[in-house]
């Protein structure tokens, strides 16, 4: 998998939530973590039921044209709501941009070096969540340093998955920048 330019993300999705009234009243940290985690517990629902995205890992070997999956297909919400929307991969997506937003906000560095990884094939899926969840919230890690952490876990994990994780992060923003308010949400 190639490496993945968080900080090149985070501005586009930080800019994107407060386009889309995300940031209304400045909501603190912690409810943006309690939001990540919450799109980390939706993975493991969508785990449990066994829902994974209908698209190739490796886009060169696709079953859709070069236009499924297009920006400019009128279809393109159509395509993403029956193929990836709701999913494994959406879902750790969801918690990656979650994860940039805050650090957007925060001006935060993401080019950070990932020195060990707790997510390993060894462990089960929710094992491995809860492994990311435990030190998203260790507050002994400054924030940058449990934003980048879990961003690498998240990679990790995607890896191990054998999931495009860049391909549905950028999906998944694309998608949002077309929905309404909050999402259809109160937050």
């Amino acid at each position: 998998m190639s490496e993945i330019n968080w900080n090149e993300l985070k501005d586009k999705a930080h800019s994107n939530a407060v386009k889309h009234g995300f940031w209304e009243g400045r909501p603190s940290d912690k409810h943006f973590l309690c939001l990540v985690i919450s799109e980390l517990m939706e993975a493991v629902n969508a785990h449990r039921k066994n829902k994974f995205a209908r698209v190739p890992a490796n886009r060169k070997e696709t079953i859709f044209d070069d236009c499924t999956f297009h920006h400019e297909n009128k279809y393109f919400r159509e395509n993403f709501e029956e193929y990836v929307k709701d999913t494994v991969e959406d879902e750790l997506a969801d918690a990656a941009i979650r994860l940039l937003d805050l650090a957007g906000a925060n001006n935060l560095n993401l080019n950070r070096f990932c020195l060990q990884h707790v997510v390993t094939p060894k462990k089960s899926f929710t094992e491995n969540i809860y492994a990311i969840v435990k030190d998203l919230v260790n507050y002994k890690y400054s924030q940058e340093e449990q934003i980048n952490y879990a961003l690498h876990q998240i990679r990790r994990l995607s890896e191990i998955l054998k999931i495009n994780l860049l391909w549905h992060i950028e999906q998944k923003m694309y998608y949002n920048e077309g929905r309404e308010d909050k999402h259809g949400k109160e937050y």
